[in-house]
């Protein structure tokens, strides 16, 4: 089975599709490439021009938002945290992992074409067919060559959303999810009306702010259960009350109760 994988879609019809925020254990390469469209991260948006890339950190919540119904074309890689063990470059790591929770996501269009991204992205496209060969070695070397080209990155660039505030709720929810959170105690914290904060959160995640720490807790667990602690003890120490109101939460988010989605 391959440690990294291939997203490629050009001129897609959004109106069929549905773009809710999630996460995801790999790390995630985004190229945008044509559309009307943000990108947001963590509740930090980036507003999207061809051929912006952003770098998507492990359980990092992201989505992309769409302004208006354009055709819709965008490139991903996914690549697995053991990809970097097999082809010997952990080094080329450091960008998605050794990072400070408010590092920016985003390499502008401008950087990618100087720092050899763009080049290495069209040989990738070329080498593999489209997109359609992930076993050959020469592509395999074109993405590692990508991930040490993001590793040489010095300047990301930092979200454009107009919304100071909520980027200080979700950077503090980030920070306590672990804890007891209550909306009246975050609102007041922060100044802002709950019901406004409410309809705020869930205009910009597609989630609301209940929904979203759930999510953090539950990555939470599978990070700490991954490590070898028990179930009782993670979901406790994730910061949910007892296995009950985890299991409830969880299949709430799912669909399906947690020994169903391994």
């Amino acid at each position: 089975m391959s440690n990294f994988a291939f997203e490629y879609s050009v001129g897609e019809d959004i109106s069929k599709s549905v773009f809710r925020l999630h996460n995801h254990d790999d790390y995630e390469i985004y190229m945008f490439i044509e559309g009307d469209s943000n990108y947001v991260v963590e509740g930090r948006s980036y507003s999207l021009q061809p051929y912006d890339m952003i770098v998507i950190r492990r359980h990092e919540m992201h989505r992309v938002y769409h302004r208006s119904n354009v055709p819709y074309s965008r490139f991903v890689i996914m690549v697995k945290p053991e990809f970097f063990d097999e082809h010997a470059c952990r080094v080329y790591e450091r960008q998605f992992k050794e990072t400070p929770p408010d590092a920016g996501n985003k390499i502008t269009a401008d950087v990618v074409r100087s720092s050899g991204l763009y080049d290495a992205y069209m040989r990738l496209k070329k080498y593999s067919c489209e997109f359609t060969v992930t076993h050959d070695p020469v592509v395999q070397s074109i993405i590692v060559e990508i991930l040490y080209l993001i590793d040489k990155v010095t300047l990301f660039a930092h979200d454009d959303s107009s919304n100071k505030q909520l980027a200080d709720v979700i950077n503090y929810i980030n920070s306590h999810y672990t804890e007891d959170l209550y909306l009246e105690d975050i609102a007041s914290r922060f100044f802002i009306s709950k019901y406004h904060l409410c309809h705020l959160f869930k205009e910009t995640t597609g989630l609301t702010m209940h929904t979203y720490i759930n999510r953090k807790r539950i990555t939470r667990v599978r990070e700490l259960v991954a490590d070898g602690s028990n179930i009782t003890n993670a979901v406790v120490n994730a910061g949910f009350n007892n296995y009950s109101s985890f299991y409830r939460a969880y299949v709430k988010v799912f669909g399906v109760s947690p020994g169903k989605n391994k």
